[in-house]
């Protein structure tokens, strides 16, 4: 290449290749690739996951299962109800927390600063990062509900139409709980720390969701009930078991309207949680704290 050529080339404000997919593409690939090489890792995490679903069914022998009955989900035992639970709730903050742990390694090897350089664009960038923690979570979530099926002989409800819709509400459940990570990811640019905003937000979720314990248990306490349908993962894991448990579809009345309110979910948190990280990137920008932690 002539010096001429190359000088040309740094005066380039869009990049060669300037396809959003491709830098999607590349952002994920890298980090699948990465991931790839933890194998141990790997096998650790599923053994885990594998020991913490039979450390359940023990803990299901003492709970009565009249309780879930009174919820509406069927004649089911425990175990059945409180694993979709389970596997949802992990899934969704392995998911959602992705965007704000990768943005503070970023922070601290030091590799912030040519991110924020570069001429990727920073969406690209976290929606390549989104998709990895997707597919890696959707390895163990499954792994869980395949452990159940198969091994515990949980009454779950399977077939195509039940198959579907429960794939599209988890793709709901993300989506719409989407904007509270990106959000997170933009707090933790300028103020480097923001893990235990996830941990508080993770923890108030799963124990106000009834991951554990049908809703019906909060009757009694007005204001936390309150709270506990003011979150979009109530009525994700609702359709969730109302699907696997009771063969519900997308079509069915308590499905519909649980989709209908994450979908409300969805049009405000994305566009405010792209806002405080548009915020975030800014802000580190102009005080050229980029490379700080």
């Amino acid at each position: 290449m002539k010096v001429e050529e190359l000088v040309e080339l740094f005066r380039e404000d869009t990049p060669r290749v300037s396809s959003s997919i491709t830098h999607v593409w590349a952002v994920f690939w890298a980090n699948f690739k990465m991931f790839l090489t933890y194998k141990s890792w790997v096998l650790t995490e599923t053994l885990s996951t594998v020991a913490s679903i039979a450390m359940y069914s023990f803990m299901g022998l003492q709970v009565d299962a009249r309780r879930i009955v009174e919820a509406g989900y069927g004649a089911v035992d425990w175990l059945t109800f409180a694993l979709v639970g389970i596997a949802t709730a992990n899934y969704l903050w392995m998911c959602v927390s992705r965007i704000s742990h990768r943005m503070q390694h970023e922070i601290r090897e030091g590799t912030l600063e040519p991110i924020i350089s570069s001429l990727i664009r920073m969406r690209s960038y976290v929606v390549g990062q989104s998709i990895r923690g997707f597919l890696v979570s959707a390895y163990f979530m499954f792994g869980a509900l395949l452990v159940g099926v198969y091994v515990l002989r949980v009454a779950f409800i399977l077939n195509l139409q039940t198959v579907l819709s429960f794939i599209v509400i988890l793709l709901m459940m993300i989506v719409s709980y989407l904007g509270i990570g990106i959000t997170t990811a933009g707090i933790i640019l300028v103020y480097k720390k923001g893990d235990p905003l996830t941990f508080l937000v993770a923890s108030i979720t799963e124990f106000l969701g009834g991951v554990l314990f049908p809703l019906k248990y909060l009757e009694g306490y007005p204001i936390l009930a309150a709270l506990a349908w003011l979150m979009p993962y109530t009525y994700a894991l609702d359709a969730a078991r109302r699907v696997l448990i009771t063969g519900a579809t997308l079509i069915s009345p308590g499905v519909l309207s649980d989709l209908a309110i994450l979908i409300a979910y969805t049009v405000v948190f994305i566009p405010v949680g792209l806002w405080v990280f548009r915020w975030g990137c800014d802000r580190i920008r102009e005080e050229g704290t980029v490379a700080t932690y």
